[in-house]
């Protein structure tokens, strides 16, 4: 009865890991259970199911909890747990550095799996994280184990990863002193995660990771919590902090406007599909404006996934070991809509000795995170925002004869430039 009423009088929407919040239809198993640990009286809704969410959206596992926090004595290892909100299995090795909390995992429903080396452990953080779309976490023993982590993390970095790293730290009372195989953690991995903090207070980690949780899934990518090893026992007053969702950006007005007029009165338009619309569930999207325009589709090195292979405008990926017939019908473009993609430097190398970007075309460039816009191509129109939802817009944009100009002689092109392909392959 408690749980029920606690779920009436403090209702939320259902809301995925990236804040978008349930549409009608979705449902979420009521509140089935509460506990109370250490003063915090929890309400769990467990997981949205309607398999009419996109497939990003169902791949993440949706556990709200709603808390009513009251200021309680706790070990600062039980905040860490408590804090641990949607994160279920752990990957690494255990030492001394974090053993007060691994004996919590059972209690907060992480699994820990123990591996043969810390790099093996990051990999498979990565995997596990990629292929159920739940955050999974890397912890070891601080110094030597952590330095295990450096090429999986940066690997996962790269493959657009939100893992969660839990470095501990040599102990703060001797931190420069030389204590228990001290090493510059947080150095070690700045240019490794997309985020990264060390706590300063044991009264603060609860809320640290809380941040670092968040970094992660924005960011796309591992974020990084540094805990010295002294501050897990510590005895200390806390509200577990709120967890703080944001919906993915969906561009600008003006910004989405200009798209659709150029890719409207383009010639040869082609799109250029990144990790991004895999990420954002956009590949439905983005296949119904290469449609409407009848452009050629091209994808990201590593990333062939971002659209269906056997659909007649797919050209395959730029980038080493392409394909030679998308890198024929791109440098034809005279408007390029690069979406969801960074657009770096190994995924448009020059092949096959032809260095095919469309240097005089108009580049549209959309991606989730504004900072690499720009960065390695000239872009007539960027666009912060989520891949689908921008596709969606620009579509709903464009205007009725948009496509029309040289439809037919496109269609045929991408149809002869393929097999051409196909042919030298064979």
């Amino acid at each position: 009865n408690l749980a029920t009423a606690l779920r009436r009088d403090h209702h939320q929407p259902a809301c995925n890991s990236h804040g978008l919040s349930s549409t009608a239809g979705e449902s979420a198993r009521p509140a089935a259970s509460y506990t109370t640990l250490w003063g915090m009286i929890k309400v769990e809704r467990s997981r949205c199911l309607d398999r009419r969410l996109d497939p990003f959206d169902r791949m993440v596992e949706v556990v709200d909890i709603l808390t009513i926090p009251v200021l309680n004595r706790a070990t600062s290892h039980s905040g860490f747990g408590d804090a641990l909100d949607g994160v279920g299995h752990s990957f690494g090795i255990i030492g001394s550095a974090f053993m007060p909390i691994s004996d919590l995992f059972p209690k907060a429903g992480i699994t820990f799996w123990d591996v043969a080396h810390e790099t093996n452990g990051g990999y498979i953080c990565d995997g596990f994280t990629r292929a159920s779309g739940k955050m999974g976490m890397a912890i070891a023993q601080n110094g030597p184990g952590i330095t295990g982590f450096i090429t999986a993390m940066k690997t996962a970095y790269w493959n657009h990863t939100p893992m969660l790293l839990v470095t501990p730290q040599a102990a703060n009372k001797t931190i420069g002193q030389g204590g228990f195989q001290e090493v510059e953690q947080m150095a070690m991995f700045r240019d490794i995660v997309c985020y990264q903090e060390e706590v300063r207070d044991p009264s603060r980690i609860a809320e640290v990771l809380n941040r670092v949780i968040l970094k992660a899934w924005r960011g796309s990518a591992p974020a990084q919590i540094n805990v010295p090893r002294d501050f897990w026992t510590q005895v200390i007053d806390i509200e577990l902090p709120q967890m703080v969702r944001f919906e993915r950006p969906s561009g600008g007005r003006k910004a989405i406007a200009d798209a659709a007029a150029l890719l409207s009165e383009a010639k040869f338009p082609v799109i250029l599909n990144g990790a991004g619309v895999i990420l954002a569930g956009g590949i439905p999207a983005s296949q119904a404006l290469a449609e409407k325009l009848s452009a050629p589709v091209c994808c990201n090195y590593q990333h062939n996934d971002a659209f269906p292979g056997s659909h007649a405008l797919a050209c395959g990926p730029l980038g080493y070991n392409g394909s030679k017939a998308a890198m024929d019908l791109i440098a034809k473009a005279d408007v390029v809509l690069a979406l969801g993609t960074r657009l770096n430097p190994f995924s448009t190398l020059p092949c096959y000795g032809v260095d095919y970007w469309p240097v005089d075309a108009k580049i549209i460039q959309v991606d989730n995170n504004a900072d690499p816009i720009g960065l390695t191509k000239p872009v007539t129109v960027g666009i912060e925002g989520c891949a689908k939802q921008v596709a969606e817009q620009i579509l709903g944009q464009l205007s009725p004869t948009a496509g029309d100009a040289g439809r037919q002689e496109r269609e045929d092109l991408v149809r002869d430039t393929k097999a051409q392909w196909q042919e030298t392959l064979s």
